[in-house]
């Protein structure tokens, strides 16, 4: 008994020293509790719940969450999303659109089809149309007025005189060997490239389009195969880099025809009113006449040539024929009550 009280009374010894100490000092869990106490009474309502920091703790709480995915019409949606088809607009007003976007589209528009539009306007009075297109067209990409240049670099004006029946049509120039007519894009609007007159100090009079081997085609051979000139280049024949603006074929897949109108009217092709720019879109056509899409007096005016056909009876001495039986009878069956 009396070494338990010993012990015991030396045990209560140290619990008073270590009293007396943390008087002085507190102990670390006291300062603990004293500090979460202080915290807790500085942000009131603050939330504890721990939120992903930045993309990627986003990301791994987004794959940890398992989203129920259910078929919809062949496809996987989530379930609580909704699914909309977007399907293209059956009716769609790209030149609304243009409009809104260019506030100079009818002057600009107008600029960019002038040739074709005078082109146009001398075939239906002349007869003769030269069109630029490939074979099995029933159309023409590009139409071709007496300014435009040939793959010799000379204008059409500039070659011998031509028909309707012309295959051959040879350049007048002195030391030129171009045996043929054969139109090439004179401005790069023709191959698509629109940007290209908006750079600074951009030169339009001396672009060329350009074969692909990098060289244009004033440094040909004017005549089939059109062998590059250069010296050290392999070309043996002009390849165009380019495509049509209106078909996105080769130029080389085009040819340069000479036709009539009684010709075309054979082949199917248009003729008249019906070659000018635009002629299927009159707001269009009316710009590129007139610059204005409202108004039409201009297609009015050549639209008279159209009003007569080419077979029309134009004087009195001519029989009429009259379609009916076979047996030579007009077809009328009249009806009596």
């Amino acid at each position: 008994m009396k070494k338990t009280q010993a012990r015991g009374s030396v045990h209560t010894s140290k619990d008073q020293q270590s009293d007396s100490k943390g008087a002085s000092k507190p102990s670390s869990s006291t300062t603990l509790e004293r500090k979460s106490n202080a915290a807790s009474k500085t942000k009131v309502g603050t939330s504890q719940a721990l939120a992903p920091k930045g993309q990627q703790g986003m990301m791994q709480k987004l794959q940890n969450a398992q989203l129920p995915i259910k078929k919809v019409d062949g496809m996987y949606v989530p379930e609580g999303y909704k699914m909309r088809v977007i399907k293209p607009a059956e009716k769609y007003d790209v030149v609304s659109m243009a409009k809104a976007m260019n506030d100079d589209f009818a002057p600009k528009l107008k600029e960019l089809f002038d040739v074709e539009t005078a082109a146009a306007i001398q075939a239906q009075k002349s007869g003769m149309y030269i069109g630029w297109r490939c074979p099995d067209f029933k159309h023409d990409c590009q139409r071709i007025f007496h300014t435009s240049r040939c793959f010799c670099d000379h204008k059409l004006s500039e070659h011998a005189q031509y028909h309707a029946k012309s295959v051959k049509v040879p350049c007048q120039v002195p030391g030129c060997s171009c045996k043929a007519y054969m139109w090439i894009p004179n401005r790069p609007e023709d191959i698509g490239e629109f940007w290209l007159p908006k750079r600074p100090g951009f030169d339009a009079t001396a672009w060329r389009a350009k074969c692909k081997c990098k060289h244009t085609h004033n440094f040909h051979d004017p005549n089939r195969p059109h062998r590059c000139k250069t010296a050290g280049c392999p070309c043996f024949g002009f390849h165009s880099d380019f495509l049509c603006a209106a078909c996105d074929r080769h130029w080389e897949e085009h040819q340069t025809f000479f036709d009539s109108e009684q010709s075309r009217r054979e082949q199917g092709l248009p003729v008249g009113t019906d070659w000018l720019p635009f002629a299927e879109m009159p707001d269009l056509r009316n710009i590129a006449l007139s610059g204005n899409e409202y108004d039409d007096s201009k297609f009015l005016e050549l639209r008279q040539f159209d009003a007569i056909p080419s077979n029309a009876i134009t004087c009195n001495d001519q029989p009429v024929q009259l379609k009916g039986n076979r047996e030579g009878g007009t077809g009328f069956k009249p009806v009596y009550d």
